[in-house]
């Protein structure tokens, strides 16, 4: 199928564009004009040039293609203002929408976030079914496409769906972007790791897979996916660290007594145990401890 993959100079769009690429789908990118192609060159057939808040971009992306993957934010748009967040994210998303529906693109595939979430209601579980109250202007964009995606599969019977990625984590191409780079790196220099913060965490390889096996598949349609692996502080990182690299740092005890409200991802799950992928969304801390060595290696070898 050809699909077309904006954001795919970003972090997940490069694992999205391989994964897709070797599932056999031809992929159509939208990049700007300063976003590297280098690392991209094997698995994207297509290129578009241009921003997603010009009309004229967004019909070349989507003419002819089977599938959009949206998975680009305007990050700069988020930290100007509420408006201009509004004008570049949440309208040029609905412009994009509207345009792979005018051109006959059958499915709209949205990479969306659990920023959607902020209250937590205690009376339930905390499934794809609870109310989507956000806490912050990301979270209110993603969350104000979701609807939409719903009226388009009920309205015009395009396949839509919405995919949640909790912390991303996973080598990133631009390897000083990686999660947690900075601790992991302090961590096996030897120094003081201090840090109370922790969070829901989602391998990069599980997002790229779910986007590329929802390729196609019709039994998505009109469908949201909470894709969250689990709980983890990111004390734990540095302490992964230190053991595989055999440092001497001193890291202080900040963990607590763990997340308020755990998410329910039976759905997400039995998508992939559908497409016969028994791995997704079930690396726990071993997944982690694996990627912080693999990050350690390249600390050692960045050209490997």
């Amino acid at each position: 199928m050809l699909v077309a993959l904006t954001g795919a100079s970003g972090f997940i769009g490069n694992y999205t564009a391989r994964a897709l690429h070797g599932a056999g789908h031809t992929v159509r990118a939208l990049v700007r004009e300063t976003s590297r192609r280098d690392r991209l060159e094997p698995f994207v057939e297509e290129w578009r040039v241009g921003d997603q808040a010009e009309p004229q971009a967004l019909a070349g992306l989507v003419a002819g293609v089977d599938a959009v993957i949206h998975n680009a934010a305007d990050w700069e748009a988020l930290r100007r203002s509420p408006m201009v967040n509004f004008e570049r994210n949440v309208m040029g998303s609905l412009r994009l929408l509207e345009a792979a529906r005018l051109a006959g693109a059958g499915q709209f595939i949205f990479v969306s976030s659990v920023a959607v979430y902020q209250e937590i209601l205690p009376d339930r579980s905390l499934d794809e079914n609870h109310p989507t109250w956000p806490g912050s202007i990301y979270g209110a964009y993603k969350a104000s496409i979701e609807p939409h995606l719903k009226a388009y599969h009920a309205h015009y019977g395009m396949n839509t769906s919405a995919w949640r990625p909790a912390a991303v984590y996973g080598i990133d191409p631009d390897l000083r972007r990686s999660q947690w780079y900075d601790l992991i790196d302090a961590a096996r220099k030897g120094g003081t790791i201090d840090t109370p913060q922790g969070g829901k965490i989602t391998h990069v390889q599980d997002v790229a897979d779910a986007l590329t096996l929802a390729v196609g598949d019709e039994a998505v349609a009109g469908q949201f996916y909470n894709l969250v692996d689990g709980y983890m502080y990111w004390q734990q990182a540095a302490e992964f660290a230190k053991e595989i690299s055999g440092s001497s740092a001193s890291i202080i005890d900040r963990k607590g007594a763990g997340p308020r409200n755990q998410f329910d991802t039976r759905k997400a799950v039995e998508f992939f145990n559908r497409h016969g992928n028994t791995a997704a969304l079930r690396r726990g801390h071993d997944g982690v401890r694996e990627y912080v060595a693999e990050l350690l290696r390249k600390m050692e070898n960045p050209g490997t």
